[in-house]
């Protein structure tokens, strides 16, 4: 059942991660934001997989400073890789550390690893265990029914959105559609529904 209950972690940890980066927002004066980074569901593919990754990688420890130091240094590093990847892969950058205090190449700060490994501290202890008795209590075909169901509208949500973004790049790059299926995204998610979808995303 471990394959179904990723479904459920990864449902938490995106949409944890969507709520937080939009309170963040409120409070920082800039109103309601998209902070979901993707268009149908509000799961945050980044916050969402980082919860995965964690706890594959930190369900096993017991040492509390073990799970801080692995936490800030892997997250970290994925945080830099994904940066690096979507500026490869589409041209642009979500964020931009660039100017702030020990920063690593714009892409990730010291400070923010200093928070990830906080992050990782809370997910282990706080929130995997009670969560993995909870889940343990959903009875098991229920709980693969649901699975099912989720991972295939997450896996076309993100079908769909990696799609828009392609063609959103494009479109800034001054390609036009090849396909029938570009054509429609490119009338369905245009730049206008995308810079409000993905505010922070700039052209490089």
């Amino acid at each position: 059942m471990i394959y179904y209950k990723a479904i459920f972690i990864y449902m938490l940890g995106g949409l944890v991660g969507t709520l937080w980066e939009t309170i963040l927002n409120l409070c920082r004066g800039r109103g309601f934001v998209f902070c979901n980074g993707s268009i149908l569901t509000p799961f945050n593919f980044v916050y969402g997989v980082g919860a995965l990754v964690i706890i594959a990688c930190l369900r096993n420890q017991t040492k509390w400073w073990g799970v801080y130091l692995i936490g800030a240094v892997g997250g970290g590093v994925v945080e830099y890789l994904l940066n690096f990847l979507e500026e490869k892969i589409l041209g642009t950058r979500s964020w931009n550390y660039t100017g702030k205090f020990l920063n690593i190449n714009g892409r990730t700060t010291l400070i923010y690893m200093a928070f990830w490994g906080l992050l990782c501290l809370a997910v282990i202890f706080l929130v995997y265990k009670p969560l993995n008795r909870w889940l343990d209590m959903i009875p098991p075909e229920t709980m693969k029914i649901i699975a099912i169901v989720m991972a295939t509208i997450i896996l076309c949500d993100f079908m769909i959105t990696v799609s828009a973004l392609i063609r959103y790049a494009g479109r800034n790059a001054g390609r036009a559609a090849l396909t029938h299926a570009g054509q429609l995204i490119d009338r369905l998610c245009d730049d206008a529904f995308m810079k409000r979808r993905f505010p922070n995303m700039k052209f490089t």
